[in-house]
């Protein structure tokens, strides 16, 4: 074949070279992507995609949950405090109040018991809504006798 490539005019030879070169032509035109393997690829994209918003709402109703909770705990604590430091000593039964913080009313239960002779113990619960079966937090603590206090 070169022997008749090199005894043929220019102009075949150049015609030989091209139609030698069309495969190779095609074959670089063919490297796209098919139908089927951009479906798939943007299949595996949208179920990543809503895994991510998922994720995320979730989270944003996490991060509400604890700041509640986190509230609720300074709300139980102050009172647990309050209750300690009164020169008195707490009415035995169950009180409730309303605190306001963070631009929320706040409802706080106290439970109060005679637990030994000086002794008294204080359960306080914290919620959003006054007649919520649930507490956002709670704490116990206990308070003696004024009498024995510093």
């Amino acid at each position: 074949m070169l022997f008749l490539r090199s005894r043929l005019r220019p102009s075949l030879q150049r015609s030989m070279c091209v139609s030698k070169q069309l495969p190779v032509a095609r074959s670089q035109r063919a490297r796209g992507f098919t139908l089927v393997e951009v479906l798939v690829a943007m299949a595996i994209l949208a179920i990543g995609v809503s895994a991510l918003v998922s994720a995320s709402g979730a989270s944003a109703h996490r991060s509400k949950l604890l700041s509640d909770r986190e509230f609720g705990r300074w709300i139980a604590a102050n009172q647990l405090n309050t209750i300690q430091a009164m020169p008195g000593s707490p009415e035995v039964g169950t009180k409730n109040t309303e605190v306001e913080m963070m631009n929320r009313t706040w409802h706080v239960r106290t439970r109060t018991k005679k637990e030994d002779l000086d002794l008294l113990r204080m359960d306080i619960e914290v919620r959003l809504t006054k007649d919520a079966e649930g507490y956002i937090y709670s704490v116990t603590g206990f308070a003696g006798s004024p009498k024995h206090r510093f």
